[in-house]
């Protein structure tokens, strides 16, 4: 985590009011005066839940049996320093950080968790083997199938260095290190390693068979080129990528070969797309994502190439650092830094609304690329692809108009598109080239007074039309979209205000369902 060095001043601004959604807060605890940065879950032998939580000044121990009343236990010191990363294995956790200190306070700190509730012994390993003595920092730390994975630590480039813990997870025994570039989070399944190389931007894929020589298959560029960290879907058929720069996407790949790497879909946050994701964990098709913006979010990746958002809560005023979602009970426990606050929420996990289509010229019937589509009233905005398709969505059932506009064509607007959650919704458009084989619609359907028009014109429909819906849109004489209205049909008068239309000719399209039943002419004075 770099980016706050340079956004530092931004913290001082208060937490505006937001809106919440599937995400309940049962219980939180704060540590005053401190910064926050990773969290991890313990469950003990008797089913107890804790939450380990990297502070600043410390390890912090919470029982969290009670989500409502959490209670800090123990908090193991150590050096200062807005690092502190901690994963577990067994009964053991393992916490790394970037601050340097004296050397009973160096290397990675291990904990025995197996004498919880009561106080538990630490220590802290240096390193053995080659690297005995040598192990001083390091960034972050995954611990899975009997190894620990030790990153961005000071020996050598900063790889991953690789411990075994089979035999004595009290004492790791150093077996390898991939050590090409600097690794800033990894990921490990099986005996295959995903290592998020921040600094050369990209992640890589390798086999670690034998751990004492890992074997580099694959690389690939993320967008951001700042690959913070990965995580496998479940199916371990997808990969989904974090870049720690402001405005760059979550990014999920097709790694069912992976020696032929495909970008699938980009995911930016509904509330606060220039904050970026910061974590991802993957868990029954959701991505848990503690963001920029100080807010945790819940992204539907049923369809990996259709990320949609379903739920978020804000947490701070700058950054959620981590999350765990994989407590036996569900809750899913987050740590804010600079509200100094772990967080324990309970997740109502829904399907989005799945929304995707074609979009082409209908005199040619070749795709259109770049075209826009939206779903009016919310912030969804997708655009088409070289084959003209789009994919789009929200988390919220309902009934929705969608429009779809591209320069040089008239824009096409659809009203009363259902949508229903885990449903794919398909809706194809053939946009008609601006003053092109245009098929005008039936005369005098509408009634434009007065035209020309200074401040406000009225319009009334002068045939009953079945729908409960009618949606104007206004095109300035270059056909750019300048305007949309929406009106609860036109039985009675209804006002179009000038606001911002300059003087002059544009043309107004009344829409009823998917059918333009009026263009008339406005003159602006």
């Amino acid at each position: 985590m770099k980016r706050f060095l340079l956004t530092l001043l931004i913290i001082t601004c208060a937490v505006a009011t937001r809106a919440q959604k599937n995400l309940t807060l049962l219980g939180s605890v704060s540590f005053p005066g401190q910064s926050l940065a990773g969290c991890w879950r313990y469950v003990d032998n008797t089913g107890h839940n804790y939450a380990l939580v990297g502070v600043s000044n410390a390890l912090a121990i919470v029982d969290i049996q009670n989500p409502a009343a959490p209670v800090v236990l123990q908090s193991i010191p150590g050096v200062s320093s807005i690092w502190r990363e901690v994963k577990v294995y067994s009964h053991y956790a393992y916490a790394t950080t970037e601050g340097t200190g004296p050397v009973g306070e160096q290397g990675v700190l291990i904990v025995d968790l197996s004498s919880l509730p009561g106080t538990c012994a630490y220590k802290y390993y240096n390193g053995d083997g080659a690297i005995a003595g040598q192990l001083i920092t390091a960034h972050t730390v995954q611990a899975t199938d009997g190894f620990l994975y030790i990153n961005g630590s000071n020996i050598a480039n900063g790889g991953v260095v690789i411990c075994d813990l089979n035999i004595d997870p009290w004492n790791p025994t150093f077996v390898g290190m991939y050590d090409d570039f600097y690794c800033h989070d990894s990921y490990v399944y099986n005996d295959t390693l995903w290592a998020s190389e921040i600094l050369a931007g990209k992640f890589s894929i390798i086999d670690i068979t034998n751990k004492s020589n890992p074997v580099f298959i694959n690389d690939q560029i993320t967008p951001g080129q700042f690959n913070h960290n990965g995580w496998l879907s479940d199916n371990k058929q997808v990969f989904f990528t974090t870049d720690e720069i402001n405005g760059e996407p979550l990014a999920s790949y097709d790694v069912s070969n992976v020696n032929n790497i495909q970008l699938l879909d980009e995911y930016l946050t509904d509330t606060f797309p220039n904050d970026e994701v910061h974590n991802v964990r993957v868990l029954n098709d959701y991505l848990i994502c503690p963001s920029y913006g100080s807010q945790i979010t819940i992204v539907d990746a049923a369809r990996p190439d259709n990320l949609i958002e379903t739920a978020n809560y804000p947490t701070g005023n700058f950054l959620c650092w981590d999350a765990d979602p994989y407590l036996p009970n569900g809750n899913i426990i987050a740590s804010d830094m600079y509200s100094s606050t772990l967080y324990i929420f309970s997740p109502t996990y829904v399907r989005g609304c799945y929304l995707e289509g074609n979009v082409t010229d209908s005199l040619t019937n070749f795709p259109i690329n770049g075209s826009t589509i939206e779903i009016l009233l919310t912030p969804k905005t997708e655009n088409s692809n070289l084959l003209g398709n789009y994919k789009t969505g929200t988390a919220d059932a309902g009934t929705y108009t969608i429009r779809c506009s591209q320069p040089g064509y008239y824009t096409q607007t659809v009203a009363g598109v259902q949508l229903q959650n885990g449903v794919l919704t398909t809706l194809d458009f053939k946009l008609v080239p601006i003053g092109f084989g245009i098929e005008e619609p039936e005369q005098g359907v509408v009634q434009v007074y007065p035209n020309p028009f200074n401040s406000q014109t009225q319009i009334t429909l002068n045939k009953n039309i079945n729908q409960a819906q009618i949606i104007t849109n206004i095109y300035d004489v270059a056909g750019r979209l300048v305007r949309t209205q929406m009106f609860n049909k036109l039985s009675a008068p209804s006002v179009i205000k000038r606001g911002n239309l300059s003087s002059g000719a544009y043309t107004m399209e009344v829409v009823a369902g998917e059918k333009v039943i009026a263009r008339e002419k406005l003159i602006v004075e």
